[in-house]
């Protein structure tokens, strides 16, 4: 999800042929990265290229996460294709969109391993990115201050999502030694719960771009190659210890043997706190802006609304279940483990506990099938293993991510782990654990990471990094 918020918090482009913009990102004034736009014109084919590199810490660690996008149109904005490599993990993951009348075709490819998929392509008028560019900048030299169009970002999924621009005012600013009088604007993105800003020069060239999260301001500024890809100078911003939740009250003592536990979340800046009832986690009401919620250990319950089981079962570069060396670990795992569901996916999550031998932070997000070849991760890539695993033995899956409690530091931390749905019900397994599960997790979000459907379902996550108070009302034994 932090590649989510930087990626959008560099990827401005401009107008005109033939350009190559560089950009500096850094995050609360702490150099972070680079980002690169170039744009090339041959016959009546358009190609816009966007790279970044953004580095945080994690704890200890430090992890690099590049991204990037190929956008192909010709001049008239009709779409032919769009490439977006992420480089998450050892093994980069491309996927290609290819545009038809009337679908997308979409490609998966990771170590020469392909996942395809077909998606039904937008039925609004939507615009490429380039051709976006072109018609906001003959808007805004007509007057217009305010101006809303439907484009497609990658991270969001392949559908058309619609931004909006509302004119905020002038400034001068000075950079590469040149003082010049910027039009800013503010930013909305449908699906992204965050405020941006962009700053235009008068040609209509993106200049500043600020999206302000809770954990802080992302910001990307057009300068040189050498400044923008230049040395840290020193450790990378910390995105990982900084953002543990403290709770104000409470504690979870030995909480693998607790049964169930009560706990009320509310959000620093007032917000209203939306969480879902899923698998071990219940909603019991609401008060005061805050939200009273009961984990069981053990539970589970039905959906609340319909299951896509293609979703859940297919699948995609993430979840990549058809590997050759996933569906080989996930038979091995349940050789001989009784047939009914429940058996199978513990007997997997037991395997996947045991399997990834190298517990770490130092990969982004890995997928599951380099994740079953390097044994290497940390919870997340334990999540993506465990739901392969699951949909590899016809157990349909999804990750889910949240908060868990950490009891040696007496705070909860950002997590991910696995639900599998079983007899009608949604389960929750951690195989980061010894055991199936705690009630130490607050659940936040889930989703099938399905291709064409990008992190969109995660989003939420933005508004709560950093502005989260938990209170720990009980704890059963």
């Amino acid at each position: 999800m932090i590649r989510l918020v930087m990626v959008l918090a560099v990827a401005a482009v401009a107008t005109a042929a033939d350009v190559d913009d560089w950009y500096k990102v850094s995050l609360n004034g702490v150099h972070a990265g680079w980002g690169h736009v170039t744009e090339r014109i041959s016959g009546d084919v358009r190609t816009m290229t966007s790279t970044e590199s953004i580095s945080i810490g994690r704890g200890a660690a430090e992890v690099t996460v590049v991204a990037t996008t190929v956008w192909v149109d010709h001049v008239d904005g009709t779409p032919v294709s769009m490439t977006w490599t992420q480089e998450m993990g050892d093994q980069p993951v491309e996927t290609v969109w290819r545009f038809r009348d009337d679908e997308i075709d979409i490609r998966t490819t990771q170590d020469g391993r392909v996942n395809r998929s077909t998606r039904a392509a937008p039925s609004e008028p939507w615009l490429t990115p380039a051709a976006a560019q072109e018609e906001l900048a003959r808007r805004a030299a007509a007057g217009e201050t305010r101006m809303s169009w439907r484009t497609m970002v990658p991270d969001l999924g392949a559908t058309a999502v619609l931004q909006r621009m509302e004119f905020l005012g002038e400034q001068t600013e000075t950079l590469a030694g040149q003082a010049g009088a910027l039009s800013r604007w503010k930013v909305t993105i449908e699906g992204l719960p965050v405020a941006m800003e962009t700053a235009f020069s008068s040609s209509w060239r993106p200049v500043i771009n600020t999206l302000r999260a809770p954990f802080g301001d992302i910001r990307s500024v057009l300068s040189t190659r050498a400044e923008a890809t230049a040395a840290l100078g020193g450790p990378p911003p910390e995105l990982f210890v900084s953002l543990f939740v403290e709770p104000s009250s409470g504690t979870i003592d030995r909480q693998l043997e607790a049964t169930r536990a009560f706990m009320r979340l509310r959000t620093r800046d007032g917000e209203p706190l939306d969480l879902p009832s899923s698998g071990a986690q219940t909603i019991a009401g609401a008060r005061d802006g805050a939200v009273l919620l009961q984990v069981n250990a053990s539970g589970g319950q039905p959906p609340v609304r319909p299951v896509d089981m293609h979703a859940c079962l297919a699948p995609s570069g993430m979840i990549d279940a058809g590997d050759e060396a996933i569906r080989r670990f996930a038979s091995q795992a349940v050789a001989d483990v009784p047939q009914d569901a429940a058996s199978r996916a513990e007997a997997l999550r037991e395997a996947v506990h045991s399997w990834i031998s190298t517990k770490g932070l130092t990969t982004a997000f890995a997928s599951a099938s380099e994740t079953v070849r390097k044994r290497t991760g940390d919870c997340s890539e334990h999540g993506v293993l465990l739901a392969a695993a699951l949909r590899a033995e016809g157990i349909p899956s999804r990750v889910a991510t949240g908060l868990v409690w950490m009891g040696a530091l007496d705070a909860f931390g950002w997590h991910m782990w696995t639900q599998a749905f079983i007899d009608g019900a949604w389960v929750d397994l951690d195989a980061t654990l010894p055991t199936p599960f705690s009630v130490g997790h607050i659940l936040v979000a889930t989703s099938t990471l399905q291709d064409g459907d990008g992190q969109r379902q995660l989003t939420g996550l933005l508004t709560l990094l950093g502005n989260l108070e938990v209170d720990i009302i009980r704890v059963d034994r």
